[in-house]
């Protein structure tokens, strides 16, 4: 009964079919469909372009997601970093820290200006080079076998907006939860964001293009698709949510 009533859910009530419209039962059918096809078949892994902007998460990016990175590359995944900085204060030499850990492409920009997610993070995509990306944030560690996942997950008619664990405290016995409601992470294709076009670079407020973005997908015709990954965490920091925020959803 628990799985008719989500798959119910699905079908008749989930936040595409609301707010875009019943056309995104052909979007999901065919983004299924294409994901299907490549687990059967499976494809040569491409290059990917990790794509994250960043504010004073020097530390986790150097200590957290960096080290993430190079177990995945150890599991064969062909990486490349695209990171904008935007202006950060707590790591003098943060470019030059990263080259130490990281033999590979590195792609490093810093402007000093105020932050927005969407207006950074647009900056690391248009910087890199390829045609696959993976967009996250600085403080996050990938899974090892991120490069099966986007071969996987990414194709045509699907994008990947995987769900998270996000981390209640500083130190692993502090426990986890899956973060539903976050958008934040994204595999796809340069053709994805030409066809649905960037983030938003009008929300300047804390949260909301990535959500925006989500839906634009599906009005292009692209499934973004949602599943849980266990090795995908959000660490622990501050919180940097207003006292006014309300969530989509």
């Amino acid at each position: 009964m628990k799985h008719l009533k989500r798959l119910a859910w699905f079908l008749l009530k989930s936040p595409q079919r609301r707010l875009v419209g019943w056309q995104t039962l052909f979007t999901d059918l065919r983004g299924v469909l294409s994901v299907s096809w490549n687990r059967l078949f499976r494809r040569e892994a491409e290059e990917i372009w990790v794509c994250t902007g960043l504010l004073n998460r020097s530390d986790h990016f150097l200590n957290v997601l960096l080290p993430s990175l190079l177990a995945a590359r150890k599991q064969g995944a062909r990486i490349a970093l695209s990171v904008a900085d935007c202006g950060s204060s707590d790591h003098t030499g943060l470019e030059a820290a990263i080259r130490e850990r990281w033999d590979g492409t590195l792609v490093f920009s810093s402007v000093s200006e105020t932050f927005a997610r969407s207006r950074c993070f647009n900056r690391a995509i248009r910087q890199a080079k390829g045609s696959l990306y993976f967009i996250c944030d600085a403080d996050m560690s990938v899974p090892p076998n991120l490069g099966r996942l986007l071969s996987r997950y990414v194709s045509t008619y699907s994008a990947w907006v995987p769900v998270c664990r996000f981390m209640l405290g500083p130190k692993p016995e502090d426990g986890w939860k899956y973060h539903s409601a976050g958008t934040g992470n994204l595999a796809c294709t340069k053709e994805h964001l030409e066809r649905s076009g960037m983030l938003n670079e009008a929300i300047t407020s804390w949260g909301g293009e990535d959500w925006d973005l989500f839906f634009r997908l599906y009005r292009a015709g692209i499934m973004p698709l949602r599943t849980r990954c266990h090795y995908l965490v959000h660490h622990h920091h501050p919180s940097l949510k207003p006292a006014d925020f309300k969530p989509l959803f």
